[in-house]
């Protein structure tokens, strides 16, 4: 099971939001996925209908000690929609801090759940409450992945230093260490103020940001208040599209992951060395096909540690397969095979996206900022 907590001590970022609509985009791409609300106020719970569930089959009853309420998790979970459940919440769960005090595993109740299940998911989505406390740290513990939704204010990054510095206390404590992604939320690209901080959530978590940005849209709003995804209220919307694009940002990242994991443990002897090597090779460098055209990238850049190149092409990814190769002290180069057509790109040097200097065709994105355009 891939286990993602989606964490900000910050309310109105677009948390649950995030929880309910990430969770019904990846449903809708046939993957299973378990909606855990760890939030007492339970609006994850709202947000998908479930407000008339027994009160001892909840979050609460999954990780309590307490002999008489104590249930399995899989006990606990309701159905929402094909390959869509949830772990509903209720207000217990506020006590649960308070009723764990002296336990020494308190902090890895629903780590322990989770692999003591015996129901399977491909994906676990958690919706932490808006603190950084007992229940977070539980969600934290128990995740493999954390999403940071950060909206479009002037708070929006006072409190990730302290998540991080939470998770860093984990990896000390129990060596544990979850991949961290930011994720933009709220975005209104008609304000410069949007951009503005667009730009500095970028400057904070350079490689570490989703590409996806999630736009205001009402029928977020909308699909919230009937109890269900924005996907089943309204596939057409930009908050829909949002979704849905991150949760394909989602999958190729996994894919890669997963294809490193598997990679990494097949043992390597002196029969099978070439053909692991060709495998990898085969995996992120696409072959040059006959209709494609070579084409060098190059850029000045003296002071750079890394440069990447980004776009249309290679899904937007800053991989090591994209990576630009330096020719001289100043001087960077990236040669590709690409098929006829029209493609948008950027270089990310050393975290920063910028445009291609040596090229003034550009076109404005969805963020408000540029793109480079090449036509081939």
């Amino acid at each position: 099971m891939n286990i993602i907590a989606i964490a900000n001590q910050k309310g109105g970022c677009g948390k649950t939001t995030t929880a309910i609509n990430l969770s019904g985009a990846l449903a809708a791409k046939d993957k299973k996925v378990l909606l855990i609300d760890m939030d007492p106020q339970s609006h994850a719970s709202f947000g998908f209908g479930v407000t008339n569930n027994p009160m001892d089959k909840s979050t609460y009853n999954v990780l309590t000690d307490n002999g008489e309420k104590k249930r399995k998790l899989e006990d606990c979970v309701f159905k929402v929609i094909q390959n869509l459940d949830i772990v509903p919440s209720n207000i217990l769960l506020s006590t649960l801090e308070q009723e764990l005090k002296d336990k020494e595993d308190a902090v890895s109740k629903l780590h322990q759940a989770l692999a003591a299940s015996k129901i399977s998911y491909d994906y676990v989505i958690i919706d932490c409450p808006p603190s950084l406390g007992f229940l977070t740290f539980n969600a934290l513990r128990a995740a493999e992945h954390v999403i940071v939704p950060i909206d479009m204010s002037a708070f929006s990054l006072m409190g990730v230093g302290k998540l991080l510095g939470m998770l860093e206390l984990i990896k000390l404590k129990i060596n544990h260490a979850p991949q961290v992604n930011g994720l933009a939320t709220i975005f209104d690209k008609r304000t410069k103020y949007s951009q503005t901080m667009l730009e500095e959530i970028h400057g904070f978590f350079k490689d570490q940001m989703f590409r996806t940005v999630i736009r205001t849209n009402v029928a977020l709003k909308k699909a919230a208040s009937k109890g269900v995804s924005v996907i089943q209220f309204e596939k057409n919307s930009n908050g829909a599209k949002d979704y849905l694009e991150l949760s394909e940002e989602l999958l190729r990242a996994q894919g890669a992951i997963e294809f490193e994991k598997a990679l990494a443990s097949i043992p390597v002897t002196q029969d099978n060395e070439n053909a692991i090597l060709t495998v990898a090779r085969e995996r992120v460098i696409e072959p040059v096909e006959p209709d494609k055209r070579e084409i060098s990238f190059v850029i000045n850049a003296p002071s750079a540690k890394d440069i990447y190149i980004v776009g249309d092409f290679n899904h937007w990814k800053i991989a090591e397969e994209n990576k630009l190769s330096k020719l001289d002290e100043s001087r960077w180069e990236k040669k590709m095979g690409l098929s006829p057509g029209r493609y948008k790109y950027k270089f990310v040097v050393d975290g920063e996206w910028t445009l291609d200097a040596q090229n003034k065709e550009r076109e404005q994105n969805a963020f408000g900022t540029f793109d480079s355009v090449i036509k081939l």
